[in-house]
Parts: C-alpha cells; sequence; structure tokens
C-alpha cells in the first residue's frame, strides 16, 4: 500500500509540474512575427500627377495606419536607374510588441516600458510618413519604367526575411525601356510567353516565393492593352511563385489590408 501511496504522488507531482510549464510556455509566448511591405511608386512620364497624387492618398489612407509592432516598411521609385541606383526613400522598422508575462514581468516597470516602446512606434511612424511625403513630392519625371528590375531589387529586400511578405507595386505596369516596351509590342496569343521565356533565359524573372502582391493604377491606352498587359503580368508573378490574385491587380488598391492566407506556399 506504502509503494501504491509514493506512486500515486508521484504522477500528482509530474501532473502539476506539466501544468506549471505548459502555463509558463503559455504566458510567455513570443509575439506573432510582423510584414515587410515593400512598396515601388511609379515615376515614369506616363504617370500623370493626378495618379501619383492617389498613390500618396492610399498610402496616406490605406498603408501607414495599417503598419503596426515589428512590421518593416521600404518605399522606393520605379524610374530609368531603377537596378543601377536603387535608393529607397522611405524605410522604417518599428519595435516589435512586448508580451506581458507574469512569471517574468513586474508589471510598474512592465507598463513603463510599453508606454516608451509606444511613443517610440509613433514617432518612428511620423518619420517615416515625412519621408513618404517628401520622397512622393521630390520624385523626377523618368524617361522610361523599369517595372522588371524593381521586381528583382524586391526578390533582394525579401532575401532571408523571417517576417511575412507583401510587396506593392503602384504603377500602370507599362513597362517602358530600351529592351521592352509593351505599348509598342505586337501582343497575340503567344507573346507573354514569349515575352517570359526571354526573359528566364536573361535571368530576369524575380523569385517572389511567398510573397502577397498587390497591384494599384495599372491601366492603358485601350482596353484591349491592359487586358494583355495584366495576362502578361499573372503569367509572370505565377513564374515567380507569388500570390497575385486578379482581384489585387486594379486600377487602386482593393482587398486591403492583407488577408493571412494571401502567400505563395
Amino acid at each position: 500500500m506504502e509503494h501504491v501511496g509514493r506512486l500515486a504522488r508521484l504522477i500528482v507531482s509530474s501532473l502539476t509540474s506539466g501544468a506549471v510549464i505548459l502555463m509558463a510556455t503559455t504566458a510567455i509566448a513570443a509575439p506573432e512575427r510582423g510584414t515587410a511591405l515593400v512598396i515601388f511608386v511609379d515615376f515614369s512620364g506616363s504617370v500623370q500627377s493626378a495618379q501619383r497624387a492617389a498613390f500618396s492618398r492610399e498610402i496616406e489612407t490605406h498603408i501607414l495606419p495599417w503598419l503596426g509592432p515589428g512590421d518593416r516598411a521600404v518605399v522606393a521609385g520605379i524610374h530609368d536607374k531603377t537596378l543601377t541606383a536603387f535608393r529607397p526613400f522611405a524605410e522604417v522598422v518599428l519595435p516589435e510588441k512586448l508580451v506581458f508575462s507574469g512569471w517574468t514581468h513586474n508589471r510598474v516597470l512592465f507598463n513603463r516600458q510599453a508606454s516608451e516602446r509606444d511613443a517610440r512606434l509613433r514617432d518612428l511612424k511620423d518619420g517615416f510618413r515625412a519621408d513618404v511625403a517628401g520622397g512622393l513630392a521630390r520624385g523626377r519625371a523618368s524617361p522610361y519604367t523599369d517595372i522588371l528590375s524593381s521586381l528583382l531589387i524586391a526578390e533582394k529586400l525579401f532575401a532571408d526575411e523571417p517576417r511575412r511578405k507583401v510587396l506593392l507595386v503602384m504603377s500602370d505596369m507599362i513597362e517602358d525601356t530600351p529592351a521592352y516596351n509593351f505599348e509598342k509590342i505586337r501582343w497575340g496569343p503567344d507573346t507573354a510567353a514569349r515575352l517570359l521565356t526571354q526573359l528566364e533565359a536573361k535571368h530576369m524573372v524575380a523569385d517572389l516565393s511567398g510573397v502577397c502582391v498587390y497591384i494599384a493604377g495599372a491601366s492603358a491606352r485601350s482596353a484591349e492593352l491592359a487586358q494583355h498587359i495584366g495576362r502578361f503580368w499573372e503569367a509572370y508573378f505565377k513564374r515567380a511563385h507569388a500570390d497575385l490574385d486578379a482581384s489585387r491587380y486594379a486600377r487602386v488598391l482593393l482587398h486591403w489590408p492583407p488577408a493571412k492566407s494571401c502567400r505563395a506556399q
């Protein structure tokens, strides 16, 4: 009987210890990872000032309020020197949210640190907002629209990024470079596939695995041309292993913020 009693006490002790460990693990669980957001804004001459002003409003109204603790955001222009002279005009990394644990934190000290962290987050967002506004206001009109090079830069920006990845391209999506001018191409049923084969041979298809893609500003001089260009980019992002749903390719920013399911597996 004494042996049975010792065994029972051992079982109860083990169960109690397991419960304590489980409670402690739950209390100090790490916060959810933030989002890495990369925004490219078209500064080419084909994008009129009214459209660029609309881009600015969408960033101010939808993007900036959405950014939260742990997020990283980069904003850069699409122009004729995207690949050779890349330099973002706004960038911020926001501090992660503090998570209270009754096992390790003093409540008074934690509240003070959380308040300081919130103030720091507000200051960083205000500075980022000013940098974005300044960059959009100072951006010079470019003779070319090198979207393809911008996507290669996006690949580098997302490399080894542990956060969730979201790419927003604010452009009419009309590639216009000496190598590829989408307004002068004679589009046919197999044009998009032929272009992609050429781009792959030149290593010009970015690897955007796991990236959720938004397009805002898509347009063209005719509905037919817009459809051809839209189908090309749909095929491009599929080849790049990105997640671009047709509902997120539009003249304006739609279906924001991104759903948690918006990512390529």
